[in-house]
């Protein structure tokens, strides 16, 4: 078997086309195309199915690329790790990263790993999905919450509360509430939920209070949300890593500050890095991971 062609076929998968997979390993279409076809008598199925306007793999295909991309991955990384020791990490990192936190949290953190790796190159894709790492291609993923039992690994690099917060003007036109209970006379500004009603959940050493919402106005990104509030719109509830400066400005204020608020059954939510147990990880994998760590454990954020 060709390794060759099946570096070829890896690359015409992840590019989805046989002219993009051209430009970025510099083989001629034609020469592609004839190790693929070689490829596939060789093996004596057929891994891709061909039209003018469409490219998709067989059943085979799909099964043939899996099995082999580990062995890519540990051939392509230890390419890598050797060019490494010789010259300046480089190279493309595709990260998969949580919406809502970019501002706060992710841009910051790119922006100072920038700094000390300038030549890695980020792809980054915002996403509620949990991608998969070898068929979509990602690297690396931050993610929220309590992870999934996987053979992955993953590192929790910061623990945050959500919060209720509105603005000072907000506040003097309809009073500022005392208990949960008040909640449900004052307008409320919710992340979109298509399906099902909000219900807010609150503690207080061993009392739990829940309300059932009825909002003012929902949004499916915490950046708006967080504008609307600041624009009087309404009590949201927000990440409080995205109202530190907010609150220290006074554009807004906290609301029931005395009570946690609970988000997905949790008092706080892990910001966590996850990628694939393969010991043979490209560099740079293994100095995105290790910056991520240090950068969180460094940075002083009161939440």
């Amino acid at each position: 078997m060709d390794l060759n062609a099946v570096l070829l076929l890896s690359s015409v998968i992840e590019q989805k086309s046989f002219s993009k997979a051209s430009n970025i390993t510099g083989v001629p279409t034609s020469t592609i195309s004839r190790k693929i076809s070689q490829l596939e008598k060789d093996l004596n199925i057929q891994l891709l199915e061909r039209t003018t306007r469409k490219l998709r793999l067989t059943e085979k295909g799909r099964v043939f690329y899996e099995q082999t991309q580990p062995a890519i991955n540990i051939l392509l990384a230890a390419q890598q790790n050797a060019a490494d020791k010789e010259t300046e990490i480089s190279g493309t990192l595709r990260l998969s990263i949580p919406p809502g936190l970019e501002k706060s949290l992710i841009l910051p953190l790119l922006f100072n790993f920038k700094k000390e790796y300038p030549q890695i190159c980020l792809k980054v894709i915002a996403t509620g999905n949990n991608l998969k790492f070898v068929e979509d291609g990602i690297d690396v993923a931050l993610r929220l919450g309590k992870l999934a039992d996987s053979n992955n690994i993953a590192h929790t690099l910061i623990e945050y509360e959500h919060i209720l917060v509105a603005s000072p003007d907000y506040i003097k036109q309809y009073g500022m509430p005392l208990e949960p209970t008040d909640l449900p006379n004052h307008r409320l500004i919710c992340a979109t939920n298509w399906l099902n009603d909000t219900r807010w959940r609150f503690l207080k050493k061993d009392k739990m209070v829940s309300i059932d919402i009825k909002e003012s106005i929902s949004l499916n990104h915490y950046v708006a949300m967080q504008l609307a509030t600041e624009k009087g719109m309404g009590i949201c509830e927000l990440p409080s890593v995205n109202c530190i400066d907010a609150l220290q400005n006074k554009k807004l204020v906290s609301v029931l500050s005395t009570w946690n608020l609970s988000v997905y059954g949790e008092n706080k939510l892990g910001l966590s890095i996850v990628y694939t147990s393969n010991r043979y990880n490209s560099a740079v994998i293994k100095n995105f991971k290790n910056f991520c760590i240090n950068y969180f454990k460094q940075t002083n954020l009161t939440l």
